[in-house]
């Protein structure tokens, strides 16, 4: 179990937030869909707090798609706006998957449950591959029924300091819901996360490369673009986007790393030489992991 951003000082403003998440590479349909419910969101705090009428909305939303495209990191934006705008009074998001809600036998899952949704509350709570509660040992899972029972009762009990976002790939996540009535009733906003295409996945490998100041020539940035080019032509549905990008990120790094140690004047490289990818270093790395 993972919290994200428990500990803020300062109220964050709206806009910067939103900034933040337009400047993310790709997602395009997806930051509209955030756009609207943090609209509708905002617009019911204020009128609650003029005590005008304000209809109880669902904030609970599924977050659909493969993996590595951004959906955990959306969810901790989600509640860092939803703290912003008043909503939720932390805005932390508590990221969980099934073996934070499980336990290892019937009657303790309830506990373990309510432990986790408890450390949630005034913020948001983020299921990873949430269909896995439900699609276990086939038709018959006493575990992962008592997660979902109990989640379901403690969102109703905590409907004022709590959003749940439960996320993974788009058929299981549509058979999670269409499991059971309490889920669908509760979760109706769907946000599909689409696969990142070549160009975008070269645009995150060169943010990445900047974050950590790193450079790169124009035959080595060549090299790069082509095996990117060849990963999302054989993606399949485990193909990890941004991740893996982010892995091969990595394993050039460490080839740089290998090509650098053997200089016995290592100590005193230069911080441009420190700094650069080499096409030798990609053409290994390519290489390496046909």
């Amino acid at each position: 179990m993972n919290t994200y951003g428990q500990a803020r000082d300062r109220r964050e403003s709206v806009d910067d937030i939103l900034a933040e998440i337009d400047r993310m590479i790709g997602l395009e349909t997806v930051k509209d869909e955030i756009r609207r419910v943090i609209a509708l969101a905002r617009v019911m705090v204020i009128r609650r707090e003029r005590d005008l009428p304000a209809a109880r909305t669902n904030l609970h939303m599924v977050f659909s798609g493969p993996p590595g495209t951004g959906k955990t990191v959306m969810a901790r934006k989600v509640g860092r706006l939803l703290r912003a705008i008043r909503l939720l009074k932390k805005g932390h998001c508590i990221e969980v998957d099934r073996s934070n809600l499980v336990a290892s036998y019937v009657g303790q899952t309830a506990t373990k449950t309510r432990e986790v949704v408890e450390s949630a509350l005034d913020g948001v709570l983020f299921i990873d591959e949430a269909y896995t509660l439900t699609n276990q040992q086939g038709s018959n899972d006493p575990f992962g029924q008592e997660a979902v029972d109990t989640l379901l009762r403690l969102m109703e009990n905590y409907r004022e300091r709590l959003v749940v976002i439960v996320a993974g790939y788009t058929n299981e996540m549509e058979g999670f819901v269409d499991s059971n009535p309490g889920l669908k009733s509760r979760f109706s906003r769907f946000i599909e996360f689409s696969s990142y295409n070549r160009d975008e996945l070269m645009k995150i490998f060169m943010a990445i490369m900047a974050e950590n100041k790193f450079t790169i020539g124009e035959q080595g940035a060549r090299v790069l673009a082509r095996h990117i080019a060849d990963l999302v032509r054989d993606a399949d549905d485990t193909f990890g986007n941004a991740r893996e990008v982010r892995s091969l990120f990595e394993r050039i790094v460490t080839s740089q790393a290998e090509r650098l140690s053997v200089d016995p004047d290592i100590d005193n490289l230069s911080d441009e030489v420190l700094q650069a990818i080499e096409e030798e270093d990609v053409r290994r790395t390519v290489e390496s992991h046909v």
